[in-house]
């Protein structure tokens, strides 16, 4: 890659001096005086006047997207004039002027010999850098065109525009809409006054939201011009929302000025359409009213010279603007009281009149903090963020550069702004930068990560918007399906990418990883890095849960999406056996009609089943919207808020429309919700933003399950490697651009670090004794003789064929490792390990392929390894025990101190050991021999999965299991478990859920503690999801109260968090270290049922 010189070693200009941010809406002739500095507290008395400079972004309009060499990786300085002496004093009749433009970008199109127009999708205010005392600024120089000419003129082309920027029609896309009519409505418009029997060119553009034929009408001066017929869109919720017609009119302009345009609209009375702009360009006098005006000149091939007159009675400049950064002034003289100049007009030139006696005031913004964002470190990772979460994005930097030796760059939006555009928000100078740090760190960069939320509104229309971190919306601004917002164009980093022709042929390839974490608020931004920061300790992460994967699939649409689920499936069982892959169909579990509406208990109880048990990935596939899962509602907003699995967080895969839609403020969607859930949810997500397709659904997640488990040197890739390589091997023109990686692109999931391998395994038979050993090794294969921990074992008889009920679709036949014959738990001694279990006679005695799968964790290091082993399993053993005794069972709840009768809490932990010779059958072959519980006679629960053995001893285990929902009285519970011979037990007990247990409280806490800046208070109740009242309070150990908190959470999870206490006092004072006193009461709204719990927390500095 050729890198100019220029990109290394460079200081930003913006790094040292004084510099504010001003900005215009119009553009014209502004002045800086005195009086500007002092009405904005700047002390004008240490300003050297001649030392102002201005600086702008150095396009014209927002910045372009295509990346090039030419590209500006810094400001760029306008030409200035001053007027007054050189004494570098700011007295009072002295001043700065210059030419500044709108945000808009007006072009001229030399093909067709006019005036273009484009329209700033990011601001409405065109901002600059100013800065003083440092040099001279650039001055607007005169220019001497001589006395030569080739023709007089005092006509001149005038160009005007209007557009209205109102209304978002899909809330997607860059394009908004304004001035939307009603059937028979008439708006009338002001136009300049043209010179008589000249041209006119009138462009329109004009969107239909009609179903049935419309129509505008345009008059001038109530002279009617021209019908503009519309499109008419059809009804369906993925077809277009809206339909755009353009118009060239062409008017010759009568002897009277007209001054007035008419634009009426006709239809049915549903009908409805918008103007979307229109564009005026004609001959007019070049005339002075006090007024400045901005005019231009179209180039002639007969004529280089003219002598323009001026119409005007007082003095005045004109100045040449059609290089925005190379502005020069004409020289005008005075002939008998007229006014003239000349000028080449060979070429288009863009012209301003003006008098110094009209000239505009800026809008001053604020100061601007020094900054030197293009001289870094060569990163690996960089978090683009804002001031709010700036903090935050720090304790990410400090967590990837402790745990993962990563080099972290964080930066401020408004300092790339600053740097890259002059302070005008674009999202092009975000990827300039990105760019100019990818090419200067030497293709280094890795990843980028966007800390903050976004939205689909980049002009903050509307009320609490949310763009903090600005995201790329499409051209596409009216069709559901190919209209989308996405991330993906800050990692398009090649040279001549970046305009993203929204067809196949418009694919770019991503350079880096990118991710968002979307948080809105502090209190966001605090819960998902505490997740975060859980996460990337293994100490936090115990168990094997992470060796499961889910795929859950709906119905329906001739089965395509269990299809697709079972293509993932037979990917991972053939290339990534070490996983347990669980699957939840949804069509395999009878469905009901409540109220006229589909349900699917048994499927949203396994889906609530398997967030609770834990998992590395959950994968959906099917239908849904921002808020749930299929029409059967498997997953909706309570479900979410109903989780509590914060110590055992998945990666989500949600292909499905919309889940994970995350730039509109005004809903927060379930992507949204399970990234920023405090006590549960998902540590990332990798989802959907809008309406999506199967067929690229499928694309993408097949190329997810190719990459998510594959090594580079040994090593398994970072989230932003796979959803990159993922990215970029399913392109599918605008569809799979709907995809995003909500989460930190640079962390891992939480993979083994070993593998576990195991000395040769005979065939296993029914009733048959087995003995297993094995080692774990690393991935040199050699032995690691100080791994001490514990290894869990799952053996499954042969690989089973299932059928769904065909409730939508015809039965659907799908594969699943369902029979499993044993769990269990064994001790791993200096990288060595041994168990035995017993064959339970519930086999399939046909031979065939079984599958044992391992999982590792070292107590000490936490430490992981995995692997599995197949073999093969059939037959009756030719040497097993007569054996006719069941098990012994105990039942116990919530703790072993229960006793049959006793109370126990609002939702009870079920414990039961139990106990026999050859072990207990999990198998689930026969039903009868099932592992169960019956709750009152009628409610069965399935046990087999939450049943593990002791560790190194085959003959015992436990059972644990939460019973949730329940109502207040008394209950009987009966557990019916079986032996691997078939011998059956039963046993039961009563317990009583009173009133004395509507309302506790537990695990009052707050974290970091100690702390020294800032704290985080949780707890968790078992009020359900009533509605409560909390207030919190702070003291010192002599009983004053320092500081106080008061919420009602009309919505309660079992685990509240988030409440952030920055370590002042009530007048905001820095409170000295020691250690306070925090009471925490809670009232339920719903019982008026109250609590009071106390802790104690330390401050350090």
């Amino acid at each position: 890659m050729f890198l100019p010189s220029f990109l290394f070693s460079q200081s930003s200009i913006l790094s040292t001096g004084d510099w504010i941010k001003i900005g215009v809406i119009k553009s014209g002739i502004y002045k800086l005086d005195k009086n500007f500095f002092q009405d904005n507290n700047v002390d004008y008395n240490l300003i050297n006047p001649s030392t102002i400079q201005i600086f702008g972004s150095g396009y014209n309009g927002s910045l372009p997207q295509k990346n090039n060499l030419s590209t500006l990786f810094s400001p760029k300085q306008l030409k200035i004039s001053f007027y007054g002496n050189n004494n570098n004093v700011f007295e009072d009749n002295e001043f700065v002027y210059f030419y500044a433009q709108s945000s808009d970008k007006l072009v001229y199109d030399s093909l067709n010999n006019k005036t273009q127009y484009d329209n700033n999708i990011y601001t409405d205010s065109s901002f600059f850098l100013l800065t003083y005392n440092q040099s001279s600024g650039n001055r607007v120089d005169e220019i001497d065109n001589g006395i030569h000419y080739d023709s007089l003129s005092d006509e001149v082309f005038h160009f005007s525009y209007f557009e209205e920027d109102t209304y978002s029609i899909i809330q997607s896309g860059r394009d908004w809409f304004g001035s939307v009519y009603s059937p028979n409505e008439i708006k009338s418009f002001d136009i300049l006054n043209y010179v008589p029997y000249s041209d006119l060119n009138i462009e329109l553009q004009f969107l239909s939201r009609s179903l049935s034929d419309s129509k505008f009408s345009i008059s001038i001066n109530d002279e009617f011009i021209d019908d503009i017929e519309l499109q008419k869109i059809t009804e369906g919720v993925y077809g277009n929302k809206g339909l755009l017609t353009f118009k060239n009119l062409h008017y010759k302009v009568g002897g009277n000025n007209p001054s007035k345009m008419q634009i009426s609209y006709s239809g049915s009375n549903s009908s409805l359409a918008y103007l979307d702009y229109f564009t005026m360009s004609g001959k007019i006098k070049l005339s002075y009213q006090n007024d400045q005006l901005k005019y231009f000149t179209r180039p002639s091939t007969f004529k280089n010279f003219v002598k323009f007159k001026i119409e005007s009675n007082d003095e005045v400049s004109v100045w040449n603007v059609t290089d925005l950064y190379n502005v020069y002034s004409y020289k005008i003289v005075n002939e008998s009281d007229n006014l003239f100049y000349i000028s080449n007009i060979k070429n288009y030139t863009s012209n301003i009149i003006f008098s110094l006696d009209d000239l505009l005031i800026p809008e001053f913004s604020y100061k601007i903090s020094n900054s030197n964002i293009i001289n870094h470190l060569n990163p690996d990772l960089i978090i683009i963020t804002n001031k709010l979460f700036y903090d935050y994005a720090n304790r990410i930097k400090m967590l990837r550069e402790k745990k993962d030796n990563l080099v972290v760059d964080v930066v401020l939006v408004e300092d790339i702004y600053n740097q890259f555009s002059s302070a005008n928000p674009d999202v092009s100078s975000i990827r300039n930068f990105i760019k100019y740090v990818y090419n200067t760190s030497l293709e280094n960069l890795k990843y980028v990560l966007l800390f903050g939320d976004c939205s689909y509104d980049f002009k903050d229309r509307i009320p609490n918007n949310t763009n903090f971190i600005p995201i790329y919306q499409s051209y596409n601004s009216t069709n559901n399906i190919y209209s989308f917002s996405s991330d993906d164009y800050y990692g398009f980093l090649d040279d001549d990418e970046g305009e993203w022709i929204e067809s196949i042929d418009g694919d770019h390839y991503l350079d880096v990883g990118v991710g968002r974490i979307p948080v809105k608020t502090r209190n966001e931004a605090s819960a998902y890095i505490e997740k975060l920061v859980r996460y990337s300790d293994k100490k936090n992460l115990k168990g094997d849960w992470k060796n499961d994967i889910y795929l859950v699939a709906d119905d329906g649409d001739n089965n395509v999406h269990q299809n697709d689920a079972e293509l993932h499936f037979n990917l991972l069982n053939n290339n990534n056996k070490s996983f347990n892959i669980n699957k939840i169909y949804l069509d395999f579990y009878e469905q009901k009609l409540i109220d006229g509406i589909k349900t699917s208990p048994k499927t949203k109880v396994l889906l609530d089943e398997a967030i609770d048990r834990g998992s590395l990935i959950l994968n959906y596939v099917g239908h849904g919207n921002e808020f749930l899962w299929t029409e059967e509602k498997i997953l909706n907003e309570n479900s979410i808020y109903s989780w509590n699995n914060r110590m055992k967080l998945p990666l989500f895969i949600t292909a499905t429309c919309e889940f994970g839609k995350f730039d509109d403020p005004l809903i927060t969607s379930g992507g949204e919700m399970l990234l920023n859930k405090s006590n549960g949810g998902a540590i990332a997500l990798l989802t959907t933003t809008r309406p999506v397709f199967s067929q690229t659904n499928f694309r993408l997640n097949n190329q997810f399950y190719k990459y998510v488990f594959k090594k580079n040197n040994g090593e398994y890739q970072r989230l932003g490697d796979i959803f990159k390589n993922t990215k970029n091997n399913s392109l599918s023109g605008s569809i799979n651009r709907n995809f995003a990686l909500l989460g930190d692109p640079s962390m891992k999931l939480a993979y083994p670090n070993y593998s576990v391998n195991t000395e040769t395994i005979d065939t296993l038979k029914a009733l048959g004794k087995v003995i297993i050993k094995g080692q774990i090794y690393d991935y040199n294969e050699n032995i690691i003789d100080d791994f001490n921990g514990d290894l869990f074992v799952d053996v499954f008889d042969k690989i089973v064929s299932k059928q769904t009920l065909g409730d939508e679709s015809d039965p659907f036949t799908f594969y699943e490792w369902e029979n499993k014959i044993f769990r269990g738990f064994a001790e791993v001694k200096n990288g060595n390990f041994y168990f035995e279990f017993v064959v339970p006679k519930n086999i399939e005695y046909k031979y065939g392929t079984g599958r044992m799968i391992f999982f590792a964790t070292d107590t000490t290091s936490f430490l992981d390894a995995s692997s599995s082993n197949d073999f093969i399993i059939g037959g009756t053993s030719d040497d097993f025990d007569d054996d006719t005794t069941p098990p012994t069972i105990d039942i116990f709840l919530d703790s072993y101190d229960f006793i049959s009768g006793n109370s126990v809490s609002k939702d009870p932990l079920l414990i039961v050991d139990l106990f026999d010779l050859n072990g207990i059958n999990i198998t689930e072959i026969n039903p009868f021999h099932t592992m169960r519980a019956i709750v009152d006679d009628t409610i069965e629960i399935k046990l087999n999965d939450y049943f593990i053995t002791s560790k190194n001893e085959y003959k015992q285990g436990v059972i644990r299991y939460p019973l949730n929902g329940l109502e207040i009285g008394k209950h009987k519970i009966e557990i019916k478990v079986s032996d691997t011979y078939n011998n059956l037990s039963s046993k039961s007990v009563v317990f009583v859920i009173d009133n004395n247990n509507l309302f506790n409280l537990y695990n009052l806490m707050n974290y970091p503690n100690p702390f020294s800046y800032e704290t985080t208070f949780s707890f968790d109740h078992d009020s359900g999801e009533q509605p409560l009242f909390i207030h919190l309070e702070v003291f010192d150990l002599r009983g004053t109260k320092l500081y106080h908190y008061e919420e009602i959470l009309e919505y309660s999870n079992s685990h509240v968090d988030g409440i952030i206490w920055n370590g002042n006092d009530m007048n905001n004072n820095i409170l000295p270290q020691g250690i306070y006193i925090y009471k925490l009461h809670v009232k339920n709204l719903y019982d008026n049922s109250s609590i009071t719990t106390f802790n104690k927390m330390i401050k350090t500095y």
